[in-house]
């Protein structure tokens, strides 16, 4: 009874928070197969994430919104861990993914990636909580935090997962 409170609790907390986002990523790598996340960021808009297994530890991945545009692969060291390189706007990153199960329905993911734009380092931090809502299917939502030349933005994150 406590377990459902709560997670109904922080689903509601989480569908209610005016500026809110879709996304957030699992470090595991599906062969010949994937992720995707439909996002909405706050001021940002909405973000389109999406990754492709190529083996069962490299996998392709690709997140699009109207500001930024992030191409990368994925080694995955183990289901909690995984490293991330590639490009964020023509500027090389270096990142890692990262996650921990807290029970059958539910886990923690987060995501760190460093990149290095006209000499000045920017970064770009994801972290949130996975609720499984069927087999393929699960609500996302935390907090993304971002931090360049510009300044620093937080946005909140809800949305959903396919895994196929």
């Amino acid at each position: 009874m406590r377990k459902s409170f709560f997670v109904g609790l922080l689903v509601v907390s989480l569908l209610l928070i005016p500026q809110v986002a879709l996304g957030l990523n699992s470090p595991e790598v599906q062969a010949r197969g994937g992720e995707t996340t439909l996002m909405f960021i706050g001021d940002k808009g909405l973000q389109l994430d999406t990754e492709y297994g190529i083996t069962s530890e490299v996998g392709l991945c690709v997140a699009i919104r109207k500001d930024a545009t992030k191409v990368g692969a994925k080694y995955e060291f183990d289901s909690n861990l995984a490293l991330l390189l590639g490009v964020i706007e023509q500027a090389p990153f270096i990142g890692a993914n990262i996650a921990m199960p807290l029970d059958q329905y539910m886990g923690f993911v987060g995501d760190l990636s460093l990149s290095l734009a006209s000499n000045r380092l920017a970064a770009v931090l994801e972290l949130g909580m996975v609720l499984a809502l069927a087999d393929n299917l699960d609500l996302r939502g935390g907090l993304l935090a971002e931090t360049d030349q510009y300044g620093k933005n937080f946005s909140f994150q809800i949305g959903l997962g396919v895994n196929y």
